[in-house]
This record gives structure tokens, C-alpha cells and sequence, in this order.
């Protein structure tokens, strides 16, 4: 579940650490400390809709586009899950 209503920044990692990948992790404001937490492969931070677009769908079309301009593989966002139940 996706709390896009400014309370949240959205920034794409490495996740665990694999700089062959790219994903987009939000980070709610009370918990900003888990930056450090990531490793973090872009400066931009995504807050809030901007354009008719939520932080969450603007931080995955630039994830994207850094993945393929560099050649790496887009993991989505932890927005998008695969639950199994």
C-alpha cells in the first residue's frame, strides 16, 4: 500500500546491494532513518503527485530509464507485490 500524500519519499536503490538492478523503495518520513539502510543509486527523491503522476509511478519511470541507459535490470517497486495468499 502506497501512502503518496507527501508523507513519503520514494528513491531508487540497489537492492540488496546488487548494482546490476534497480528498484524504488518508499520510505515514510518517520522512518527516514532507514535511508542508510539502502543503497542508494540515485539522488532524486520522488515526493507527492506532480503532472498527474503519483511520487511512486514518476520514481519507477525514472528507475527505468536509468536502468536502461545503464544497462542494468528494473526490479519495480515495492508498491508492486507478488503475494502468494
Amino acid at each position: 500500500m502506497s501512502s503518496d500524500d507527501n508523507t513519503s519519499d520514494w528513491i531508487i536503490v540497489y537492492p540488496g546491494g546488487d548494482r546490476s538492478r534497480l528498484a524504488v523503495v518508499e520510505i515514510l518520513d518517520a522512518l527516514s532513518y532507514e535511508k542508510g539502510d539502502y543503497a542508494i543509486a540515485s539522488r532524486q527523491e520522488f515526493r507527492g503527485e506532480e503532472g498527474g503522476l503519483s511520487a511512486e509511478q514518476r520514481a519507477c519511470a525514472y528507475a527505468r530509464k536509468l536502468a536502461k541507459e545503464n544497462g542494468l535490470s528494473y526490479e519495480g517497486s515495492n508498491g508492486d507485490h507478488d503475494y502468494l495468499d
